[in-house]
């Protein structure tokens, strides 16, 4: 089904009003159902399938700033381990973890930060070899960005002024010059795009109408024409939808499209979940908890299959190869039940049931993956906003 539309993208608010919208049940899940039902009124000996592998265990929480919003990780300092930045929103900093590289961090003293930054890049912007941040500031109409000096410190470099109340943040090459350039969804149903120059400022560019406000994005190459593209998730009580906007390799994005209209998406992910060399997406919902995999035709239409339904809140995901099967799976936070959910896949590619879960802290806003432990495996850090805490889940290898 082409879910596509012509037409002239993390912290989300409150889950809107609205009627949920109506979808074909998902086989796996209406499958279990039947199983027990049947079992129950018939007498017979039906089973569920079993849960996936426990492959994540706790074995830190390390307390960072109050209210993290969002968390990114990457190679800070150079020293092979994985780091990790949060964006604390209600004490107005950010927080950055440098990784040992066996599961523990040390805290550098707090980045100060302008009023509410809740969403944050890491990349490098002046192209001297060290990862930059780049965060947003809703309370100011700014981005503040702090560039990398190696021996684990930041400088402050400059404050770059958008539209007013920029909630996220996505990072591409935009005009194809070998230079990053970012793109700032704002507060009032807009994008801006900015060009990087490449010593840590940037231009603004265009400015692009998104229907109502975007809490998550990202960039990908949606029509296979070479150039990147940008997705939005677009949240509100009416206009809901994820909005394509297609690249032109200069900057700008002169043609955009709605698909899956009506969903409450609130987050997205990108990914080629069935190996055809196209950019799937993944998006949670607000309406009825849904997780969705919407599957690329190539052309910048998706196919659209619910794949989770009646979750704790999902409101953030990440993806990867948990379970070692070479097939791309999914884990969920969920803001409400305080855990995340391991989803993975069957050999078919179809989506397996039962999930298994995590417990985590108090409302978990924002999760990412890397390898806190130097073994190989993508481990998962998941930030409490209401313990300011981040809980680090290493992994353990799947018995075979």
């Amino acid at each position: 089904m082409d879910l596509s539309k012509s037409s002239a993208n993390q912290i989300p608010g409150p889950h809107p009003p609205g009627r949920k919208v109506p979808e074909k049940p998902h086989f796996l899940k209406s499958a279990a159902r039947f199983m027990v039902i049947f079992g129950l009124v018939g007498g017979c000996d039906f089973q569920l399938p079993p849960k996936p592998p426990d492959v994540f265990f706790k074995v830190n929480s390390v307390p960072v700033g109050a209210g993290p919003a969002y968390v990114a990780s990457a190679d800070l300092n150079l020293d092979g381990e994985a780091d990790l930045v949060i964006a604390n929103s209600k004490d107005h900093s950010l927080s950055v973890l440098l990784g040992r590289g066996n599961g523990s961090f040390k805290l550098l003293p707090p980045l100060p930060m302008p009023l509410e930054p809740s969403a944050l890049v890491l990349a490098d912007i002046n192209k001297d070899g060290w990862p930059d941040i780049i965060a947003n500031s809703r309370g100011t109409n700014s981005l503040v960005v702090w560039l990398g000096q190696g021996k684990n410190t930041f400088v402050k470099w400059r404050t770059v002024k958008t539209g007013q109340g920029p909630l996220f943040i996505i990072a591409g090459d935009f005009n194809e010059d070998g230079i990053l350039d970012i793109a700032v969804t704002l507060n009032f149903s807009k994008m801006e795009i900015y060009r990087g120059r490449g010593d840590g400022s940037f231009i603004k560019g265009e400015t692009y109408k998104t229907g109502s406000r975007s809490y998550s994005g990202v960039s990908g190459d949606f029509n296979h024409d070479g150039h990147q593209d940008i997705a939005l998730a677009v949240h509100s009580s009416n206009a809901s939808s994820i909005r394509l906007y297609f690249g032109k390799g200069d900057g700008t994005f002169p043609t955009s499209s709605i698909i899956a209209q009506g969903l409450g998406t609130l987050t997205l992910a990108l990914g080629d979940m069935n190996s055809d060399g196209k950019e799937d997406l993944v998006a949670t919902s607000a309406l009825g908890d849904n997780l969705y995999y919407l599957v690329s035709n190539g052309d910048g239409s998706f196919q659209k299959e619910i794949v989770f339904s009646g979750g704790g809140g999902p409101i953030a995901l990440v993806l990867g190869d948990f379970d070692e099967d070479r097939q791309i799976d999914v884990v969920v936070a969920n803001s409400r039940s305080s855990s995340f959910s391991l989803i993975t896949r069957n050999a078919n590619g179809s989506f397996h049931f039962p999930v298994r879960d995590y417990v985590t802290g108090g409302t978990p806003l924002t999760l990412t993956t890397g390898d806190f432990n130097s073994d190989g495996l993508s481990d998962i850090a998941v930030a409490s906003n209401a313990e300011a805490t981040v809980d680090i889940f290493l992994r353990r290898r799947v018995m075979k």
